[in-house]
């Protein structure tokens, strides 16, 4: 018998990333460097995500904040995108 191929999405935050606020103006990678028992340790998590599925999944508004409605389409990536919105990305985001 054949087992089924499965990808499972761990939800960091509602928003899609791990997160220092509910608002824009907060950054996990700019904020969570600067507290103290936790920079020591974010080698760990950039580790893990680096080597973990080729599968991401976001929002539509963290897509937004990146500045996905507005820069060029990059060239393909061995990364797969499941992305949840309904009012943030433009249709150029979306491609």
């Amino acid at each position: 018998m054949d087992k089924p191929v499965t990808t499972l999405f761990m939800l960091m935050s509602l928003d899609g990333k791990i997160s220092t606020g509910a608002t824009d103006g907060f950054d996990m990678d700019r904020d969570l460097p600067r507290i103290p028992g936790v920079r020591e340790s974010l080698h760990q998590y950039y580790d893990a995500e680096q080597h973990t599925d080729l599968w991401s999944l976001n929002t539509g508004r963290v897509m937004a904040k990146i500045g996905t409605n507005t820069s060029e389409i990059p060239e393909k990536t061995p990364v797969s995108f499941a992305i949840l919105d309904n009012s943030h990305l433009t249709e150029h985001g979306v491609h």
